[in-house]
């Protein structure tokens, strides 16, 4: 059987296996996380195509088991989850793996959720490689072995692995500490977190004002600095406010410390023949 008519009929049976099991799916977990997931398939190769954001919007539209929620209420959720990407598609990435993850409470959600993702990427015949590795990404956080869904990384991706195990230099941050760095690499958002550093708590008109910025602008930037673990939020009623978060900023900075002064230059494999160092044990004069 050709590759298509493999893919088309994989596509086909977890649709019909969605199908049949869609009046129990009507949770706001599994809405959220199914849309998060579209919005990582859409997003998958790291760039927000227009075409792509548009084939996919329709997809969620007339997907029967999706269909259960209002069509304006997904097409806004899958906006703004595109939106975050556009952004900071390492910060959107995180949110949307955070929005997916809140669906592992329940097993059959959480394989639903899988299979949207199998199903949206690969209606146009094409389940590419970008698109396999959110969709695994996803079953991680949702603790389903990716191997359930035939998605284990290809021989190129176990070969990359080894090499990052290998070659030490090539280490890298954890994700938390990435958000971290990456909620303070802007030098608006330095200039916004620097006005909770006294431990004031403020709301986002508040901290509008301060920072001379509006509303809708400082509202994206705090949560950018809420999920990179710098600020927390406090409702009241219907009135959030934002401080800043020391014990999660105490630890990740714990974590840079020790980032930084990890071993990270590969030993020195120069031959001591060809390089002119002394052999051992053959002195130096």
């Amino acid at each position: 059987m050709a590759l298509w008519d493999r893919l088309k009929d994989s596509v086909q049976t977890m649709q019909a296996q969605l199908t049949a099991k869609k009046s129990h799916l009507k949770s706001g977990a599994f809405r959220d996380a199914s849309i998060a997931m579209c919005a990582l398939v859409a997003a998958a190769d790291g760039r927000i195509d227009p075409s792509e954001r548009e084939r996919v919007a329709q997809l969620i539209a007339l997907n029967d088991v999706l269909q259960t929620f209002p069509s304006d209420d997904l097409h806004r959720r899958f906006e703004e989850h595109l939106d975050r990407l556009t952004v900071d598609f390492g910060l959107g990435k995180v949110s949307a793996i955070q929005e997916i993850s809140k669906a592992k409470k329940k097993p059959a959600e959480a394989r639903a959720v899988v299979q949207i993702g199998i199903v949206i990427g690969g209606a146009d015949g094409h389940f590419d490689d970008s698109e396999r590795a959110v969709v695994r990404e996803a079953c991680f956080a949702l603790d389903i072995p990716p191997a359930e869904f035939d998605l284990e990384p290809h021989a190129a991706d176990d070969q990359a692995d080894v090499e990052q195990e290998t070659h030490p230099g090539a280490a890298l941050p954890g994700d938390e500490l990435q958000v971290f760095l990456k909620a303070l690499a802007s030098g608006t958002r330095q200039k916004l977190f620097s006005h909770f550093a006294t431990g004031e708590e403020l709301t986002v008109g508040e901290a509008a004002e301060r920072a001379g910025l509006g509303a809708s602008t400082t509202s994206e930037h705090l949560a950018i600095l809420r999920r990179g673990g710098l600020l927390q939020s406090i409702r009241t009623g219907k009135l959030v406010r934002y401080r800043t978060d020391q014990e999660n900023i105490t630890e990740l900075l714990g974590q840079l410390h020790s980032y930084l002064l990890a071993p990270s230059t590969p030993p020195d494999t120069r031959d001591p023949v060809t390089s002119g160092w002394p052999r051992e044990g053959s002195g130096t004069g």
